[in-house]
């Protein structure tokens, strides 16, 4: 598997980035009009999964993997505050019946 150093002359790539992910998973990059998205594994289900770059040369490796552990975190935290906010909005239960108008 190919390793990119800050040195390095190799040529960044969707499969050197696609190889990267694979390590932990297996989500990917894909290339869309003018940006770039990941798909499959966990990101199939995130609500924001984009990273706005017009090449892939805008960012080096680390950075397009620290765009996918920024998207992961932010996607947990959008997952999860709703139910948070339900919870706390909704207040404990209640047994009583609305008063009937007389």
């Amino acid at each position: 598997m190919p390793q990119l150093s800050p040195t390095s002359n190799m040529r960044l790539t969707v499969m050197v980035i696609n190889e990267e992910l694979a390590k932990p998973g297996s989500a990917r990059l894909e290339k869309g009009d003018g940006y770039f998205y990941f798909s499959g594994d966990e990101a199939t289900n995130w609500l924001d999964r984009t990273v706005n770059a017009r090449s892939l040369s805008s960012l080096s490796l680390d950075q397009w993997m620290g765009e996918f552990d920024r998207l992961k975190k932010l996607n947990k935290e959008i997952l999860r505050a709703p139910a948070q906010k339900q919870s706390t909005e909704a207040g404990p239960p209640t047994t009583k019946r609305p008063r009937r108008k007389r």
